[in-house]
């Protein structure tokens, strides 16, 4: 990799190559080994691409890189029939996030030459809802991280910092993502996690990012999401618990639910929906320790 001038050529010559070979890729499994590559060349030189370097040379290669990736599963995924948004968010978050750590600036505008800016940050976020359903622990974790660390990046940037350009392509992409994180995806985490559905050693990386979208939203931002989460047919608890999960949300966004707390009661509901015995579930025992254990004096 890169280290000095008299490196930057071999750089670019490696770089071609790799996307001569994504764009001859015709399947996700000819693809994701390159993937693999583009992350380690984003995760070492995507700092280099970010505005405030000015490096027209690592701004294009990283750009083109990561566009050429996007291409190439978009072309494997409609030649073998699958849904296209799925499986872009499913191959494409590991690199993402090398981006989210390196050059989010970059990240949040990457797109076609005649698409919007932030068409490959939309594309990945309207499938986000459908991938954290993966029943592979490793692809769901990617999935979560990836928002982890985008979320995390947005703290980062100051709309102060940014020129008036910047600002009229940047500012409506992160709106975009946080009325993603707020809704659908939101929705999603909290009904995986709290009706025990997802695996449990993705649980903790799941509440984390649940808490996270909390601390950085209003109640009223966030308000409809929970409850959609709690009126599903797939929530066996009962009213009791509701309403001590909801108040424990709420207090979230205030900041003033520790996260030990909340991690415990969520693990507690998702413990609760293994039991073979779900029509005793809402009105047993368990049910009741928990609003007692959970409940704010």
């Amino acid at each position: 990799m890169y280290e000095s001038e008299e490196q930057l050529p071999l750089l670019k010559e490696i770089v071609a190559l790799a996307k001569t070979v994504l764009a001859k890729s015709n399947s996700s499994a000819s693809v994701a080994p390159m993937l693999s590559f583009v992350e380690k060349v984003v995760d070492q030189h995507g700092a280099m691409a970010e505005p405030a370097h000015q490096n027209e040379t690592f701004q294009n290669m990283i750009k083109n890189l990561i566009l050429v990736s996007y291409a190439a599963i978009l072309s494997s995924s409609k030649a073998e029939g699958n849904d296209n948004s799925q499986l872009i968010a499913a191959t494409m978050f590991k690199t993402l996030s090398a981006c989210a750590r390196r050059c989010p600036l970059l990240l949040l505008t990457l797109a076609r030459d005649d698409k919007e800016p932030g068409e490959v940050i939309h594309s990945c976020l309207e499938a986000y809802p459908r991938t954290l359903k993966a029943h592979e622990s490793d692809a769901l974790l990617s999935t979560v991280r990836f928002l982890h660390l985008l979320i995390s990046a947005l703290k980062s940037i100051s709309p102060e910092s940014l020129d008036d350009r910047q600002k009229q392509t940047i500012m409506p992409v992160i709106s975009y993502i946080n009325k993603s994180a707020q809704g659908d995806i939101l929705i999603s985490l909290v009904t995986l996690s709290c009706c025990g559905i997802l695996p449990l050693d993705t649980v903790a990386d799941v509440v984390s990012l649940i808490q996270q979208i909390l601390e950085v939203s209003q109640w009223q931002d966030v308000e409809a999401s929970i409850s959609a989460a709690f009126c599903t047919n797939q929530f066996l608890l009962g009213d009791e618990v509701k309403a001590v999960a909801v108040a424990s949300f709420k207090r979230c966004t205030e900041s003033q639910c520790p996260t030990s707390t909340f991690d415990n009661m969520i693990t507690d509901m998702w413990h609760m929906h293994q039991t073979d015995d779900t029509g005793a579930i809402a009105g047993g025992e368990a049910v009741l320790e928990f609003v007692k254990k959970f409940s704010k004096d």
